[in-house]
């Protein structure tokens, strides 16, 4: 590079030579050899004058043409794709230029190389992405059957929810408890296999229309299910979606029941408490073993109401009674002796719903239950 930066350096030096010294020292040499006249040294100095210059300028211009091609050619090198297209070396270029051009088309050639592992590192780890997602999704799909879906979404969003260990939230809620009446008596005669088989699809029928009332399936308790609503909905709505959810309950229960007898199997009849009131929700246990779940008051109340619910009904509080009156038909069953509570708890017999609210209700569309828009 050094040899080549010095040509550059003579050339530049000539062009120089030519333009204002040589024609002039030339001129004075022939003046003093030739005994010229005055008027004939002025006009072979400007004829020199003239033809050296013309010979600068000539070899200035060589530079000038092959730097403009070079500044035209590094403009247009990117292709299609992002890749880079290397510079055209001429014979005409001189060496100067032709050194410009290799230089840039090895850093083309390095810059393309060095795209070529980006992309290959990208695909890796795009791929690698992918896989991780799709292992995510696999354990989640293998993790919600034994949590309730809306319950993992809620802690996945928590990004502080390791932080937290044993506190919980307060949260007013509906709590609903659903069993099997004289379960115990029933199964006496059936076989284990067939005691697991009967709950499950008992199970499946009352986790689907409790999912479809934005309830939150808490737990099995033997036959029966513990269900919270309030969870992840608005306050306003809660009781009256622990209430539409009893009520299917009840139709959807029918229905199996008679497909069980037609089958030739046992059937039984279900009944289900509800309360509406304050509890604590969240990661409760040891830092070893958790669940998520609520205590509190309100759920023992909702299991006294289950327990003194009468076969096919459905037993509310009072607080619940008070927060979905205007969408339900009910009757009040006086009070009854909650264990460890002092007071009574006023309750109520829910009998069907007022079609005419539902219908009323933008919210809803025809009786299925989508969300409530009153407060």
């Amino acid at each position: 590079m050094l040899v080549k930066r010095t040509q550059f350096k003579q050339k530049i030096h000539l062009v120089l030579a030519l333009l204002g010294l040589i024609p002039y020292l030339l001129t004075t040499y022939v003046f003093i050899q030739a005994n010229m006249t005055l008027t004939e040294s002025i006009s072979l100095m400007c004829a020199m004058v003239l033809l050296f210059h013309l010979a600068g300028f000539h070899i200035l211009q060589t530079f000038s043409d092959d730097l403009l091609e070079l500044a035209r050619s590094s403009a247009f090198t990117q292709r299609p794709g992002g890749r880079y297209q290397a510079l055209p070396i001429y014979k005409k270029n001189t060496s100067e230029v032709a050194d410009i051009r290799n230089n840039f088309n090895a850093l083309i050639g390095e810059l393309d190389e060095g795209r070529k592992k980006f992309d290959t590192v990208t695909v890796e780890l795009l791929r690698e992405s992918r896989k991780g997602f799709i292992e995510y999704e696999r354990r989640l799909a293998e993790l919600s059957p034994y949590v309730d879906p809306k319950i993992v979404s809620k802690i996945m969003d928590n990004n502080s929810s390791h932080s937290h260990g044993l506190r919980g939230e307060h949260r007013r809620v509906a709590v609903l408890f659903v069993d099997i009446c004289a379960f115990t008596k029933s199964s006496e005669k059936m076989s284990p296999e067939s005691i697991v088989a009967l709950l499950n699809e008992f199970f499946d029928v009352a986790v689907q229309i409790i999912y479809r009332h934005n309830g939150v399936v808490d737990k099995f308790i033997g036959d029966a299910v513990m269900a919270v609503f309030g969870l992840t909905t608005p306050l306003y709505q809660v009781s009256v979606d622990a209430v539409s959810t009893a009520l299917d309950l009840q139709t959807a229960t029918y229905h199996l029941m008679k497909k069980w007898q037609r089958e030739g199997r046992t059937a039984f009849h279900i009944r289900v408490g509800i309360n509406t009131g304050e509890v604590v929700a969240g990661n409760i246990g040891s830092r070893d073993r958790m669940d998520y779940t609520v205590i509190g008051d309100a759920v023992n109340v909702a299991s006294r109401m289950a327990d003194h619910a009468a076969p096919d009904e459905v037993l509310i509080s009072a607080a619940t009674y008070n927060n979905s009156k205007s969408y339900f038909h009910a009757q009040s069953k006086g009070c009854i002796h909650v264990k460890n509570r002092d007071a009574p708890v006023d309750c109520y017999i829910i009998t069907a719903k007022k079609a005419d609210a539902f219908h009323q209700d933008s919210a809803f569309d025809g009786s299925e239950r989508m969300a409530l828009g009153k407060k």
